[in-house]
Parts: structure tokens; sequence; C-alpha cells
């Protein structure tokens, strides 16, 4: 009987650690799609602020960034996941978002980086808030 159980055991280690790499897979997609969002977005701000003029096809591929990083989150952080979307939404129209609209909805660039450091790096980013709360 003890033998059969090893046996049984061992057979669903291969299932297990299957499932475990799929879901870090998962994982690192939700968290590289939000990386590339968030990362895209700083750059045009950067631009912008440098005088560049507003870019219609750059604002249209942060809708698109913003929308992809939100499809794996779901299955992570769905709060997140929504800020995304929302993200994406902002971009379509961004002259339309109040600043009310933006802390309402949580979609301030800090706050969504703040967000995302916290999920994918939660060790480092409470070593920050220690040092920053020191």
């Amino acid at each position: 009987m003890l033998e059969f159980l090893v046996d049984r055991l061992i057979a669903l280690m291969g299932p297990i650690s299957t499932l475990s790499k799929e879901k870090r897979e998962l994982k690192d997609n939700a968290f590289r799609a939000i990386s590339i969002a968030l990362q895209e977005t700083k750059l045009y701000y950067k631009s912008l602020e440098r005088g560049g003029d507003r870019n219609m096809e750059t604002e249209a591929q942060l809708v698109r960034y913003w929308g992809a990083a939100s499809i794996p989150l779901r299955h992570i952080d769905e709060e997140l996941a929504m800020v995304c979307e929302h993200k994406a939404e902002f971009w379509i129209s961004p002259e339309s978002w109040s600043d009310e609209d933006i802390k309402t909805f949580g979609i301030k660039l800090d706050d969504v980086t703040k967000a995302y450091r916290q999920l994918a790096m939660p060790s480092f980013s409470s070593k920050v808030n220690s040092l920053k709360n020191a």
C-alpha cells in the first residue's frame, strides 16, 4: 500500500511542477506587459516635458499597451487589471479626463507604478517604504 502511494505521489510531481512553471510564466507575462506600458508612458511624458508635441500614434500605442497589460494581470490582481483598463481608456482621449477622474480611477502614473512594484517585488517595495519612513 505504501509503495502504491509513493508511486502516485511521484506521478503527480510532473503535473505539479508544470503547473507552478505555467503560473510563474503567467505572472512574468503580466509583469512584463505592465512594465512595458509604464516605461513607454514615462518615455512619452518625458518627450512632452521636453517640448515635444502630442503624438496620436504614440497615444494609440499606449492604449494598446495598457489594454494588453490588463489581460494577463486579471489572473493575478483584478484591481490592478482594471486600473490598466482605465489607463487604456484614458489614452483614447486624455483631454476628457479631469484630475479628479484620474485620482478616482487610480490611474495616476506614480500610483500605478507603486502598485506594480508592490505586486511584482513586494520585499523590495517594503524595504523602500521602510527607508522613506525612517
